[in-house]
């Protein structure tokens, strides 16, 4: 079962998509600011982060900056989510914070789980890929052979 870590606003309770998510087939994990979600990060790699934008602490475009400086986006795909901040610079400022994604809140429930679905489909057939690349090199790499 793939796990979806949801750091949340704590205005808002998380159950509705945490229930949603897990109807779907998720595992949901609830992380209420960026240093909770980065010690579950470090204990154990979800298959996805979820950050809304506006967290307690530092703010969701920090925290993924936070977290891709210790996993990289091919390990680790994040989406960023927020009801606020809804024009186009945020969804740069998300990409460049190494987001994969951008969704606008409140969440359109099967678009938002379609969009979970999508990214972990790529995420798996890029490591995939990636593994298979790996693979292949080490196949073909020259052998030595020593003059005995």
């Amino acid at each position: 079962m793939k796990t979806i870590l949801y750091v949340h606003d704590q205005q808002a309770s998380p159950s509705a998509v945490a229930s949603y998510l897990e109807m779907a087939g998720y595992q949901v994990e609830l992380a209420v600011n960026g240093e909770q979600a980065i010690q579950r990060i470090g204990k154990s790699l979800p298959s996805l982060v979820l950050i809304d934008v506006l967290i307690e602490g530092k703010n969701g475009f920090e925290v993924c900056r936070m977290i891709r400086k210790k996993v990289p986006s091919d390990q680790l795909p994040i989406i960023l989510a927020s009801s606020i901040y809804r024009s186009r610079i945020y969804r740069e400022e998300a990409m460049q914070a190494g987001a994969q994604l951008y969704v606008l809140k409140p969440f359109q429930y099967e678009e938002l789980v379609q969009s979970l679905h999508e990214l972990l489909d790529v995420h798996a057939y890029l490591l995939s890929a990636h593994q298979s690349q790996e693979v292949t090199e080490e196949v073909h790499q020259p052998t030595r052979r020593s003059n005995d």
